[in-house]
């Protein structure tokens, strides 16, 4: 099953691929703008692969009948007045993130122009064997990814950085997982249980491998969906 990456995994991803493509930029510098575009593609694969929640359907013949089918949960979704305020704030955090990636390359000549003649010239670094140009981009990188991840802090701080939660629309749970809007499936295993909010009408199932929600599941019968997810093995979360 396809989950969210954990906090330690990411950073360690994000350091080999840093690494990767200074080590590539040293190799062949005269395309090293070419590998940083590539960097950054890596880096927006890796951000969507982080809140990649779900995998494809089942065969219908493996997944039985239904426990529990909710086909309004749209209606039930909007009427939900505190969906709004979180979406609005989920908007803006990601035109936050995209800003900054444009930022950063306005200050690619900074770099190249201030930083790092100040850098190689503390260390006493000349001409362009491998070495030096791998210590000039993996500087590039770090200085990218400290400015992206500076400014964001002062951006968002005080604010929930979570993904977004789309809510499904329609959901039919079963007892290996919950199909979602007939296009999305989320398998449930050890590593899950739900959370409720009987105001809002909604069950969150949350992996508790990193207290991520998975997904929303709005209805009107919110006892009775929380007494099949019981009944397909989720527990609710422990607070």
């Amino acid at each position: 099953m396809s989950m969210p990456f954990s906090r330690k995994t990411m950073i360690v991803m994000q350091a080999v691929s840093i690494l990767l493509f200074a080590l590539v930029s040293a190799a062949i510098p005269n395309y090293a703008f070419i590998i940083f575009l590539l960097y950054f593609l890596v880096f927006m694969f890796l951000a969507m692969r982080a809140t990649t929640r779900t995998m494809k359907i089942p065969p219908r013949n493996e997944l039985g009948s239904p426990l529990f089918k909710e086909l309004n949960a749209l209606q039930v979704m909007l009427s939900d007045k505190i969906f709004q305020a979180e979406m609005n704030r989920q908007m803006k955090l990601m035109f936050i993130n995209l800003g900054l990636v444009f930022l950063l390359f306005i200050l690619l000549p900074v770099y190249n122009n201030y930083i790092w003649p100040f850098i190689s010239g503390a260390l006493g670094l000349t001409g362009e064997s491998i070495l030096v140009n791998f210590i000039r981009f993996l500087g590039l990188y770090l200085f990218f990814l400290g400015v992206m991840q500076g400014m964001r802090y002062m951006l968002i701080r005080g604010q929930s950085s979570t993904p977004p939660v789309i809510p499904a629309r329609v959901f039919a749970v079963y007892k290996k997982g919950v199909v979602l809007d007939e296009r999305q499936f989320v398998k449930f295993t050890e590593d899950i249980c739900f959370r409720v909010d009987h105001d809002r009408k909604f069950v969150e199932l949350v992996n508790t491998r990193g207290n991520t929600v998975l997904t929303r599941l709005y209805t009107l019968e919110v006892g009775k969906l929380t007494e099949k997810l019981r009944e397909a093995g989720v527990n609710e979360c422990k607070q």
